[in-house]
């Protein structure tokens, strides 16, 4: 299943879960860095526009804690006949009086957490609830983990507590990707290399060698010091985040992007600037999220005079990105003539479907 699919899953158990009271609690497996948690995040913000009201997002990092982190303290109290017994104080993951009154519980890093803290947890897993500390319905439990070939310590899982969650094993996915960072702003010369090199970016196994490597969230790490930090020390940093090799690589396709021509240009003579070689896919990649990535309203007719020169699977893909991008383009009347003048491309885009 790609972020996408989970992300509309966990919508709609948790609709399941708040209208017929029964509880579901979600447990999220992938390799490092592919957006698990992130995912979690963006799942909250949009249920709290769909459903009116505010959404509560509380993490609670497993690796770190001891079991009375999840299950609350023992402490010694006297019952109404004087008798001795224990009581316990309220865990911290439990929402407090101010916190909104529907929200996740997010235990992440759960398999790489102590087979006693993940004791602890099942309760809290199947029914919502450990010792004296509750959960309302309208609070849903999710898990995250890494694989156990991650070298991430990541130990087996205890078998009765698998059997408590609903177990989702979470798949790279290019397109899911793309238009997050479409949509987050990540650099548009980042977004074409993960297009011409999708299995660097995403790669399915950690390497067997110690040292920095790439995931997307280290990926994304890197773009985000392009044009920030010195080109000397961005080789540096870069290496130190994605790994050399991967650094090399992703440096040498910038450097196609410096070769290509500046928007303006385009804009102004999108019918005689060059457009790169069919021959040179890592250029056109580049050139073609550049173009979507610069487009406004009103330079999107001069754009997509510029984007319809390239390699049909090219336009598709500019077309895609630069409506997810400003989707306000579509209200620009010229580019809406263009689109009647366009209707293969705008077919072959899915523009309906998206």
């Amino acid at each position: 299943m790609n972020l996408r699919q989970a992300k509309e899953l966990i919508k709609q158990v948790y609709r399941t879960q708040i209208s017929t009271g029964v509880r579901y609690a979600i447990h999220l497996i992938s390799g490092p860095g592919l957006g698990k948690s992130s995912i979690v995040g963006q799942v909250g913000s949009e249920l709290s526009k769909e459903l009116g009201h505010e959404f509560a997002n509380l993490e609670f990092f497993l690796n770190s804690k001891e079991a009375p982190d999840v299950g609350g303290y023992g402490l010694p109290d006297d019952d109404e006949d004087g008798e001795k017994i224990m009581v316990w104080t309220r865990a911290p993951w439990m929402p407090r009086a101010n916190d909104p009154t529907h929200g996740f519980v997010f235990l992440d890093e759960f398999r790489q957490s102590q087979h006693d803290v993940q004791k602890v947890s099942a309760e809290l897993l199947l029914n919502g609830k450990v010792n004296a500390s509750h959960l309302p319905i309208t609070y849903m439990v999710l898990a995250a983990s890494n694989r156990e070939g991650d070298r991430s310590g990541v130990g087996r899982e205890l078998a009765f507590v698998t059997n408590r969650t609903m177990e989702i094993t979470i798949d790279p996915d290019l397109d899911s990707w793309v238009e997050w960072a479409e949509k987050e702003g990540i650099h548009w010369g980042a977004i074409a290399f993960a297009k011409r090199r999708p299995g660097v970016v995403f790669q399915d196994k950690v390497p067997d060698k110690p040292g920095p490597f790439c995931t997307p969230r280290s990926f994304v790490q890197a773009s985000r010091l392009m044009d920030v930090i010195d080109n000397d020390l961005f080789v540096e940093a870069a290496g130190g985040l994605i790994g050399e090799g991967t650094a090399a690589e992703f440096i040498a396709f910038m450097r196609v992007v410096d070769e290509l021509p500046e928007y303006q240009q385009i804009i102004d003579d999108p019918e005689g600037t060059k457009v790169p070689d069919i021959s040179r896919p890592d250029a056109l990649y580049a050139c073609m999220q550049m173009v979507a990535h610069s487009v406004t309203p009103e330079s999107a007719t001069q754009a997509f005079i510029y984007i319809k020169r390239m390699p049909k699977e090219f336009q598709v893909a500019g077309l895609k990105a630069a409506l997810r991008k400003s989707p306000h383009i579509l209200t620009s009347k010229d580019f809406a003539t263009w689109c009647r003048d366009n209707q293969d491309l705008i077919k072959s885009a899915n523009l309906l479907g998206n």
